[in-house]
């Protein structure tokens, strides 16, 4: 059975290093306005705004923000990691995210944002450069 931070590696080392040609088309948008590192802001953005605030700002800036909070949503929902999924069905949009959120009670969403902030720790040390 993996651990915890095996299976947060392992789902952030294989956003970044995609197989398929949709996966590196996504990679194209994680670089944000004037070539600024998206992924290094967001885990600031939930600690300061809360992760429904930084959903709503990704739905807003679209590009790299929408696609690595969609990457957040899936891995919230990935099927098959020895109990650590936090949302009951499959998150593909910022759409389906919020829903889960705020479908949810608040244990639900303290969950998902302490899971969220974990995993862009790995997001982060795994980045392409």
């Amino acid at each position: 059975m993996k651990n915890i931070e095996q299976i947060r590696a392992l789902h952030a080392h294989r956003f970044w290093n995609p197989t398929d040609e949709r996966g590196k088309r996504l990679l194209a948008d994680v670089k944000g306005e004037q070539g600024g590192d998206v992924v290094r802001g967001l885990s600031s953005l939930i600690i300061t705004n809360g992760l429904l605030a930084t959903l709503a700002f990704a739905k807003e800036k679209k590009k790299g923000y929408q696609t690595l909070m969609e990457e957040i949503g899936r891995y919230l929902s990935s099927q098959g990691d020895d109990g650590r999924k936090i949302f009951a069905s499959a998150t593909n949009t910022l759409d389906d995210f919020i829903n889960m959120l705020t479908g949810g009670n608040s244990m639900v969403l303290q969950r998902a944002s302490a899971e969220s902030l974990a995993y862009l720790a790995y997001l982060k040390r795994f980045r392409a450069t």
